[in-house]
């Protein structure tokens, strides 16, 4: 839904290089109904966005799937945050040192049931004598001009004008996802980075897809075992999984 969009992909050519990787098999599931039917589908799987550094390490990440404006908003934070993290002057703006500031501030924000900090073009930023402002500055959310993410939990997204019933629960369901993305999910993201700084996807992507997306990547049944072996009345004669 999301890189399907014209919009959406355009923007990402733009203001990234994009890469993409496949962490895992994608699941498939065959049903046999008898007599020669067959259903076989891929399984819903989970997506986690990352911005990188130029060197490969990890700036932010969304968790999961979401509306498209939202996530148009937070792909522009991305684009902003890798700008005001490389920026240094004189040796004082370490970007591991920036980057964890960023996270620090976010999660005080949610902790404190607040809209997390901003961040916008900085257009009184120049040059003077001896100092040299960040192109790009953080905000108290309300500050910044233009859409902003932050307040999900009161925000209404609306379902698209015309939709039918089945699209219409749907989109609802979306919505609610995007909203645990950027509360719950979020905080979550924000304390790991804080902790860690600066490290490849590679270091993070088991805890990211277990802890937050709950998709342990080294789950052979991606947490469906209860639901496909419980109670199971033919275990022993099939020889298979019992629990």
């Amino acid at each position: 839904m999301l890189f399907s969009s014209t919009e959406i992909a355009q923007f990402i050519n733009n203001a990234f290089e994009p890469a993409w990787e496949s962490v895992r098999p994608v699941p498939i599931v065959t049903i046999d109904f008898g007599n020669g039917t067959k259903v076989t589908r891929t399984l819903h799987g989970n997506i986690a966005t990352y911005v990188c550094d130029a060197d490969g390490r990890v700036l932010d990440v969304m968790a999961g799937i979401y509306e498209p404006s939202t996530f148009q908003e937070r792909l522009n934070q991305f684009q902003l945050l890798a700008r005001y993290v490389s920026f240094r002057f004189g040796g004082r703006s370490a970007p591991e040192a920036v980057l964890k500031d960023y996270h620090d501030r976010q999660v005080a924000a949610l902790q404190a049931g607040k809209p997390p900090e901003i961040l916008a073009p900085n257009i009184r930023a120049g040059m003077t004598k001896g100092k040299i402002e960040n192109p790009v500055k953080l905000l108290a959310a309300g500050e910044a001009p233009g859409p902003q993410l932050g307040g999900l939990k009161q925000r209404v997204i609306p379902s698209p004008k015309g939709a039918a019933a089945g699209e219409i629960t749907r989109w609802k369901e979306l919505a609610e996802d995007t909203r645990l993305n950027e509360t719950m999910r979020r905080r979550m993201i924000d304390v790991k980075l804080s902790e860690v700084g600066m490290v490849p996807p590679d270091q993070i992507v088991k805890w990211l897809y277990k802890d937050v997306l709950h998709a342990d990547l080294d789950d052979p049944y991606l947490a469906l075992g209860e639901t496909l072996f419980k109670n199971y009345p033919f275990a022993a004669e099939d020889g298979g999984r019992s629990e």
